[in-house]
């Protein structure tokens, strides 16, 4: 397994162990505005690949609070690898839902519809060559929010998001952290 990866992992495993007895001092809150920023490692693959190549990713959301148990929001997954001057990067742009199964616990899962795109760059000097692709994608996830303040929580996060194109599709696992402010 990737150290990005592995690290990720590893992050997310120990914020788990904190959970309880931050739980405990921050109630879970959720209303009005809220947004989320977080970074981790992905994996990318695609149905004509032969194996998944591992990179880097991020997470940024923001949106509204319908309900304690119910969230919407605008949300922008990245996957990206650079390597001897090529650059490689998937992104998905969506609406999303985030539900908490209890209204007072931090475990939720989310899904969402939107536009994705990929684009491969390669440079050489003063020469660049690029390809682009945009299509359709979806998003699915879980993540827990550990609260550590009054407004303020660490989320360990996976989703799994996918592209299909023309001519081609991409598929993404991300696994992070990130900060939640709610």
């Amino acid at each position: 397994m990737p150290n990005l990866v592995r690290k990720a992992m590893a992050v997310a495993a120990l914020s788990l162990l904190v959970a309880p007895s931050a739980r405990a001092q921050h109630p879970q809150v959720r209303e009005g505005f809220w947004f989320a920023i977080g970074v981790g490692g992905g994996s990318l693959g695609c149905s004509d690949c032969s194996d998944r190549t591992d990179g880097g990713a991020g997470q940024l959301a923001f949106g509204g609070t319908l309900n304690p148990s119910v969230l919407l929001a605008g949300t922008l997954n990245g996957w990206g690898r650079s390597e001897n001057g090529a650059n490689l990067t998937v992104g998905l742009v969506a609406a999303t839902i985030r539900w908490y199964p209890s209204p007072s616990g931090g475990f939720y899962l989310t899904g969402g519809l939107g536009l994705g795109s990929s684009d491969l760059t390669i440079g050489n000097g003063n020469t660049t060559f690029t390809v682009s692709q945009t299509g359709f994608g979806g998003l699915a996830g879980l993540g827990y929010d550990i609260r550590v303040g009054r407004m303020l929580s660490l989320t360990p996060w996976f989703q799994w998001f996918a592209v299909k194109y023309d001519n081609g599709d991409a598929n993404v696992g991300q696994l992070g952290l990130a900060l939640t402010v709610h």
